[in-house]
């Protein structure tokens, strides 16, 4: 028997097996014979305590629909993304730094929840080289900003603030918030750009004014502004055992390994989110 005819008879005989088993019923994406009536979730009450969380991903959907009710209408729309951050940083460090932002800017203002982070910045797929930027193209990178808004206002938020803490991805998150803006014109839901949480002028004005940290460049796309961040939030980020054991702690000319740079990681943290919050605040005023 050779090898075709031997692979039809299989076949054959798994079809006439299956035919034979029971239809099932029930079950996701199986129909609703067996299931009875669908629970209502839209009035269903929550017997439970609420997770204390303020992302929407971490929530159950009757937590969102409850917090919306309560009046978190507000929803923060981060974007990060992977690339080159000096040899000693992960690639994701933008995705690290904008995830804790997100949660204390969210819990500072208290009327908002974290939508998912766009994870992936926008650039040229074809020329992304070096290892670790993944990339999205312009256009998909902006159609996935819109989509996420658009999907958060018809949820029932009002206010939907696009904030980004890499450059790439400042112009299409404007361009998606201005194309939104035109296209909800009348509705009751809005989406802003906050461009003062990254502005890195005054980012590094802060630290030498008022960290008295003067930094000399060394030719890598790192900082300490930036790593002290990340060194705050997580030092496995930054790597930083392994590089206390091959004694390259610093960033240009600062010490990533000496007890002050968690302090200044945690000041600039509050600096930014102070900036985004008062920002926020008086886009919602005007509103």
């Amino acid at each position: 028997m050779t090898n075709t005819i031997r692979a039809a008879a299989f076949a054959l005989a798994m079809t006439a097996a299956f035919a034979q088993q029971p239809q099932q019923t029930g079950g996701r994406g199986r129909g609703t014979a067996g299931r009875g009536q669908r629970q209502d979730m839209a009035t269903l009450k929550n017997p439970i305590d609420v997770h204390d969380t303020v992302w929407i991903e971490d929530m159950t959907q009757i937590e969102v629909r409850d917090a919306l009710k309560a009046g978190k209408t507000t929803a923060l729309v981060f974007a990060g993304g992977m690339e080159d951050n000096g040899p000693y940083v992960t690639v994701s460090q933008h995705n690290l730094i904008v995830h804790a932002m997100c949660d204390a800017i969210a819990r500072k203002l208290g009327n908002a929840l974290c939508a998912p982070i766009i994870g992936m910045s926008p650039g040229v797929p074809d020329r992304s080289k070096n290892p670790g930027s993944v990339v999205l193209s312009q256009e998909t990178f902006k159609a996935v900003a819109a989509d996420i808004a658009t999907s958060l206002k018809t949820e029932g938020f009002l206010n939907i603030m696009f904030m980004v803490d890499h450059g790439a991805d400042a112009a299409p998150m404007q361009a998606a918030a201005k194309d939104l803006t035109e296209k909800w014109t009348g509705l009751p839901a809005a989406v802003y750009y906050v461009p003062e949480y990254y502005d890195y002028n005054e980012v590094e004005k802060f630290e030498h004014d008022v960290l008295g940290v003067t930094e000399k460049r060394e030719g890598f796309h790192d900082d300490y502004y930036t790593a002290s961040i990340s060194v705050a939030i997580d030092p496995v980020e930054a790597r930083m055992q392994e590089r206390i054991k091959a004694g390259k702690t610093t960033i240009n000319g600062v010490d990533l390994a000496a007890p002050r740079a968690v302090e200044d990681g945690k000041k600039i943290m509050a600096f930014r989110e102070e900036a985004a919050v008062n920002a926020i605040r008086k886009l919602l005023a005007a509103h």
